[in-house]
């Protein structure tokens, strides 16, 4: 095992694409269904469509750029895990937002759909060749990422208007 990245033989490949197609596909279904105006109507904050498609455009192409710095280079297949929490802990958010407030919660079929049978499968897949205690940071920083991403999402005026 190299030591330094925590990775033995990466066990990634272009699977590792469907995380960006699966939140693609995640971002058009809470579009579709005006999830802005169900966190307006949840929480009483407004959050426009321009500031919705602005902030996940730019989370996609990070999400995208991870992805390629997996596949050039393997030491980074610990990465995997970060992408993984952050769609585990928006699929739990949608499922539990959607149990609490007894309304359906734009995002919930793919999130249950695809999300959790991909961070699954990728768990499954990375979990077993990285260390123990980078496979915790890695979870961590997904968590930190979707708490940033909620905290926009909960402040609006703090994403800019475009």
């Amino acid at each position: 095992m190299n030591q330094s990245a925590g990775i033995a033989s990466p066990p990634t490949g272009s699977w590792v694409w469907l995380f960006p197609l699966a939140y693609g596909l995640h971002i058009a279904e809470e579009y579709a269904f005006h999830f802005p105006a169900y966190v307006a109507n949840v929480t009483g904050r407004h959050f426009s469509n321009s500031q919705f498609l602005l902030l996940n455009a730019v989370f996609w192409l990070l999400m995208a750029a991870t992805v390629v710095i997996v596949l050039a280079r393997p030491s980074r297949a610990w990465l995997v895990i970060t992408l993984a929490a952050i769609l585990g802990i928006n699929a739990a958010a949608h499922v539990l937002g959607s149990i609490v407030t007894a309304t359906w919660s734009p995002g919930t079929v793919t999130a249950t759909l695809l999300y959790i049978p991909l961070v699954v499968f990728a768990l499954k897949r990375i979990l077993p060749h990285v260390r123990r205690d980078l496979a915790v940071q890695a979870m961590a920083l997904g968590a930190a990422i979707h708490a940033g991403v909620f905290l926009l999402a909960a402040n609006p005026s703090l994403i800019p208007t475009p």
